[in-house]
This record gives structure tokens, C-alpha cells and sequence, in this order.
């Protein structure tokens, strides 16, 4: 197996993936687990009630260890050297530049959103303060007043966010890119990649994408999975924090939510100010890692050497 130039798909496993098969499984997943919540109310006489935020999280759980489980099983079939999609972390990281990273992604989608939704408050007001009541009422402590045992949620939720969300995207991630890959090329990949997860965040798609290339970028520098669980996790617990902060001290000023939301767009513009050099200029640097060989590659090419 060579760097570049991988046939396909003779010589490429992750053509024997398809990625619709995957989608299609989530759905039957996702249909198979409400049967099940169907059958346990109608046994034991409980019923489960939907918008019930803790079980909202154990099913994600639930769901999440499933998925993870199916797309490994899709992976070993498709003759996919695991080791070589994770990758192992690299000697002597950085680990508190990848930290300020974090710390810089997360200001710098805080800035965006900000600065982006300002204009567009005078222009459709009522689209913006719709987003920004959304916004508020996902908040972890009023999702977690709403629940029957807060504590348990806040323990769960942390699980999700900094263990699990970030095994299921770094694996989603891995899967995904190569095979997307091996089929358009890496450029045409990557868009794809971003577009996918903006279907289910179009309100944020700047931000969204930005995040989207420096997961990329991270991924195809230090060829390692494991790197971008911790990032994910890193930046999901800043995420947290931020939304704590935002809560106690930003939410509970008085006047109006689009007043609120204007009177702080100086925050936005010095956050982006202090943001955007660091990301934008993280991605401009290590661009050219995404011209080259993927992780997976890469990986396998470096083993057959030490052989």
C-alpha cells in the first residue's frame, strides 16, 4: 500500500464502505430503540415520557454505543485496519497549544455568532430573537431544572460531552473522510464533510465549518484519532463552562433578548479579535496537510516500513 495513488477500489478498503448502509442503520437503530421503549412501558406499565432530558441522555448513550458497535463491525468487514484509522498519539505533543485551540474555536464561534446575527437583528428581528429564546432554553441549567434528578443529569451530560460525543464524531469523522475521499479526493471530501453537519446547524455554518477544517487539519497532521477525541472533549468542557458563565451572569440582565443580544456586540468584536488570528491562522499554516496522503495511509504506509 503506497501513500498516493491508491487504486480504487481494488486497493482501497474504505470503497467496500457505504456510507448511505450507515445512515440507513441509524434510522432501523433509531426505530429499533423506540420498539424497545415501546415494549418496557407496555410490560412494566411506565410510561417513558420523550422530553424527559435524563432519559433523553441515557438513550443517547444507549444509542451512541450502537452506532459505535455498527460502524466498527462495518469497518472490520470492509477489511479496515482499525490501528490505522485511530492512529496513536504523536511523541512529545503539544498538548497546551491544542488546549489554546480549543480555547480559541470555541471564542472564536462565540465572536461569529455574535457578530454575524448584530446586522441581521435589525433586518429579521424576529428570526434572531426566535434563535437566541432556542438558544437560552437549551442552556444545561434550565435543561436540567426540567429534569426529575438534576444531579444525575449533570453527571450523565458530562459523560456525554467530554467521553462519549467525542469517540462517536472522531470515529464518524475517520470513516467518513476516507471514504469520501477514496471516491471525490480529499478537497471535495472535506466540503462534504462540513456541508453534512451544516444540515443540522445551518443557523451556525460559519462556525460550523471553521470547526469542521480544524478537526480535519488536526486529524490528517497528527494522524491520530485519539488527538481529536481529546480536542472534541477540551472543547465541549469550554463550551460548558461558557454556557454556565452565560447563564449566572449574561441571561439574567434585564431588558428584552434582542437588547441583551445588541448591547454585547463588543464583546462579539473583541472576541473575534482575539479569535480569529489564532484559528484562521492555524488553518492557513497547515493547509497543505490536507493535500497529501489521509491518516489511514499514511499510518499503514509507516508500519510496512518498520516491517
Amino acid at each position: 500500500m503506497t501513500l498516493t495513488n491508491i487504486r480504487f477500489p481494488e486497493d482501497n478498503p474504505f470503497a467496500r464502505i457505504k456510507i448511505r448502509y450507515i445512515f440507513g442503520w441509524l434510522l432501523l437503530l433509531g426505530i429499533g430503540i423506540g420498539f424497545q421503549i415501546g415494549i418496557i412501558s407496555f410490560t412494566l406499565g411506565v410510561k417513558f415520557d420523550g422530553k424527559e432530558p435524563l432519559v433523553k441522555e441515557i438513550l443517547g448513550i444507549y444509542f451512541s454505543i450502537l452506532l459505535v458497535g455498527l460502524v466498527w463491525r462495518q469497518c472490520r468487514l470492509a477489511g479496515i485496519e482499525i490501528k490505522y484509522l485511530v492512529g496513536k498519539v504523536p511523541d512529545g505533543y503539544q498538548w497546551l497549544s491544542l488546549g489554546g485551540l480549543a480555547i480559541a474555536n470555541i471564542v472564536f464561534s462565540i465572536s461569529v455568532f455574535r457578530v454575524f446575527y448584530y446586522p441581521l437583528s435589525f433586518i429579521v428581528p424576529s428570526f434572531v430573537e426566535k434563535t437566541l429564546i432556542e438558544n437560552k432554553s437549551l442552556s444545561l441549567l434550565i435543561t436540567a431544572s426540567k429534569t426529575f434528578y438534576p444531579e444525575l443529569y449533570y453527571l450523565i451530560f458530562a459523560i456525554v460531552s467530554c467521553v462519549i460525543s467525542p469517540i462517536l464524531f472522531a470515529l464518524f469523522l475517520g470513516v467518513i473522510l476516507h471514504r469520501w475521499a477514496a471516491k471525490w479526493g480529499n478537497t471535495p471530501a472535506i466540503i462534504a464533510f462540513g456541508l453534512l453537519y451544516i444540515i443540522f446547524g445551518y443557523k451556525y455554518f460559519i462556525s460550523i465549518f471553521i470547526s469542521i477544517l480544524i478537526y480535519v487539519i488536526l486529524y490528517a497532521k497528527t494522524r491520530s484519532l485519539l488527538v481529536l477525541m481529546i480536542f472534541t472533549a477540551l472543547r465541549n468542557f469550554i463550551s460548558i463552562i461558557w454556557d454556565l458563565f452565560q447563564s449566572v451572569f449574561v441571561d439574567n440582565q434585564t431588558g428584552s433578548t434582542l437588547e441583551i443580544f445588541r448591547s454585547q456586540i463588543q464583546l462579539g468584536v473583541l472576541f473575534f479579535a482575539l479569535s480569529a488570528p489564532w484559528v484562521i491562522g492555524f488553518i492557513y499554516k497547515n493547509w497543505s496537510v490536507l493535500k497529501g496522503p489521509l491518516p489511514y495511509f499514511a499510518n499503514a504506509a509507516e508500519a510496512e516500513k518498520i516491517k
